[in-house]
């Protein structure tokens, strides 16, 4: 996965039709800092649609997920899942978790 900052032509984004889901990628982008870097991978299959945004910056030390899913019933209706997960605090769980059960 190659990351890119905030300031360089994203062309994925471009590529990305006028929609809800749409919308909320942009607003989430609005709210990082210029330091941060993305990276997006989009899957397109006729039955499902997938957008994994993946945001990071090593300044303020988080890297963070954003999951947008839609199978087929969902993009009739332009409707979508989202889920979002913090990287960061899911390393440090599996390194509590490896102490935890070490032995």
């Amino acid at each position: 996965m190659d990351f890119v900052s905030l300031n360089e032509s994203f062309s994925p984004l471009q590529e990305l039709p006028s929609s809800p889901l749409s919308l909320h990628v942009h607003e989430i982008l609005n709210t990082e800092d210029a330091d941060t870097k993305i990276a997006m991978n989009i899957v397109d299959k006729p039955i499902f649609f997938s957008l994994l945004l993946v945001t990071t910056n090593a300044k303020e030390n988080y890297w963070n997920a954003h999951l947008f899913y839609m199978d087929q019933v969902e993009k009739n209706n332009k409707q979508y899942r989202y889920h979002t997960f913090s990287i960061t605090e899911s390393l440090h769980l599996h390194s509590c978790l490896s102490e935890l059960f070490k032995g």
